[in-house]
């Protein structure tokens, strides 16, 4: 008796099936908010990690950052570190909240997240030592990475 294997139509997961998308942030002049401006060496981590570990970290300075939230809860805390090693080394604790839904791809691909920014999405800015002025939220719904999803001044 032989056995006869064979892959249903779901059983692959095809390249290129959209998953769960990231937060996408843009860095902006809190004097002048139209303009972008870019942040120096950023390091971003995770609440209760070890120094060397870390969610991200940029050695060049740059206007725009890509990052995942927290598929397990409804907020992402991150600690941001502004000119990370530098003598005006900045550190602001962010508090990302949103709505999450599991959305079925199917058998192969399994779920994807897509979120929702609440109202009042970031908690821990503006404080008297804080380098991150402000935000506004662009586009509340992540569901995608065709654009930025929250502005962010310093």
């Amino acid at each position: 008796m032989g056995i006869i294997i064979h892959c249903e139509r779901d059983d692959i997961c095809l390249e290129g099936t959209p998953g769960t998308s990231q937060l996408i942030i843009r860095f902006f002049n809190n004097e002048t908010p139209a303009d972008y401006k870019p942040v120096p060496f950023l390091i971003i981590k995770e609440i209760n990690k070890n120094d060397d570990e870390y969610l991200r970290r940029y050695l060049l300075p740059i206007d725009s950052i890509a990052f995942p939230l927290n598929p397990l809860e409804n907020k992402t805390n991150l600690i941001f570190i502004y000119n990370w090693a530098g003598n005006d080394e900045k550190r602001d604790t962010l508090s990302f909240e949103y709505n999450r839904t599991d959305i079925y791809i199917n058998r192969a691909c399994g779920f994807k997240g897509e979120y929702i920014l609440n109202n009042q999405a970031l908690k821990g800015i503006g404080k008297e030592n804080s380098w991150i002025k402000s935000y506004q939220i662009i586009k509340d719904s992540i569901i995608d990475e065709t654009s930025m999803h929250m502005a962010l001044y310093h």
